[in-house]
């Protein structure tokens, strides 16, 4: 039989052979963490992670001690938190208690098993971590905030959108958290998306859309510009941006019984009207005459003539779009 029958049969070992490093058989293995030693069968940590796959497949020599084989000897795991390593561990390795009781995890030990399971590549893991994460209450901030630190695609948009769209907008101090630039975006969005708010009625209402209560009458209240009893701001005759109605308004129909054009009457409430920059009530809550007849005509009785008509505004800006870039980067780690 020649040598090379042997070798393939594997029968004959030479010396060479046997000084081969050979991959370690590990029953259990000695982590390090700040100052807390784990004792941990790794076999969980190899079928979850790539990152410890690669390193418990990493041969070592006959006369060479393995890190982690024993105490004095552990992994150490530089710039890790013991309570996080500890929380993932409870993921990995559940004890009967944790599984007939239910009691996992609090939301500060989840987001420890989001930031290890991110960043040693466990993905079965954080998507366990970040639906957990899910149907606990995060503000808008927090689910930015942990978008970002844990490239986390859902919780980015859905942070950014909420914190256009609530109302009121959140703290300042909070918003300052997402830094200047975020900031910068996210009030543009809001301001871009106010200014061009269509009324449910489809028109705009302009200052000089709010006309005298008086069927017979078919003039205006406001010839000139006011400033907004709120902020100070110039609110001008026909500017459609300044003013929008509030959510939920209605617009009432009101027949005043006379046949003509003037039957059917658009009646508002002033009440319903908000200021484009700061979303308080723009004009006083009064009665206001009117030049041409006479009268007097509660807020609460406007008559919308001559609705302000212009081409429909394209779409305003969204989140999806100011923020591509950053949603579209933290995508590819869902995938």
């Amino acid at each position: 039989m020649n040598t090379a029958d042997h070798s393939i049969s594997g029968e004959v070992s030479t010396p060479a052979a046997r000084r081969r490093p050979q991959p370690v058989q590990w029953d259990v293995v000695f982590f390090k963490v700040e100052e807390i030693t784990f004792p941990v069968s790794p076999h969980r940590l190899i079928e979850n992670s790539e990152v410890f796959a690669g390193m418990f497949h990493l041969p070592t020599s006959e006369n060479q001690t393995a890190e982690g084989r024993d105490k004095e000897h552990p992994i150490m795991l530089e710039g890790y938190q013991a309570s996080e390593f500890h929380a993932l561990l409870r993921i990995l390795y559940p004890t009967p208690r944790d599984l007939i009781s239910g009691a996992w995890l609090e939301k500060e030990e989840w987001v420890g098993v989001l930031n290890l399971s991110t960043r040693w590549q466990m993905k079965e893991i954080r998507e366990y971590a970040i639906k957990n994460l899910s149907q606990l209450s995060l503000s808008s901030v927090e689910k930015v905030v942990l978008a970002r630190a844990h490239k986390v695609s859902k919780w980015l948009k859905e942070g950014l959108t909420e914190i256009v769209t609530e109302n009121p907008i959140c703290p300042l101090d909070e918003l300052e958290t997402l830094g200047l630039k975020t900031a910068c975006r996210l009030l543009w969005i809001r301001d871009q998306s106010v200014s061009r708010k269509a009324s449910s009625q489809g028109f705009d209402v302009t200052l000089g859309s709010l006309g005298c209560h008086n069927s017979n009458c078919q003039a205006a209240l406001f010839s000139s510009s006011l400033n907004c009893q709120a902020c100070h701001r110039k609110i001008a005759v026909d500017d459609p941006g300044a003013m929008h109605l509030a959510s939920g308004c209605s617009v009432t129909i009101n027949d005043s019984g006379t046949p003509g054009p003037g039957r059917g009457r658009l009646i508002l409430n002033s009440q319903y009207l908000r200021c484009r920059y700061c979303t308080n009530l723009p004009i006083n809550p009064q009665n206001y005459p009117c030049t041409s007849c006479g009268q007097q005509t509660s807020y609460s009785t406007f008559r919308l003539i001559s609705p302000a008509s212009r081409p429909n505004p394209s779409p305003h800006p969204s989140v999806d779009e100011v923020f591509k870039e950053e949603i579209t980067s933290y995508e590819s780690w869902d995938q």
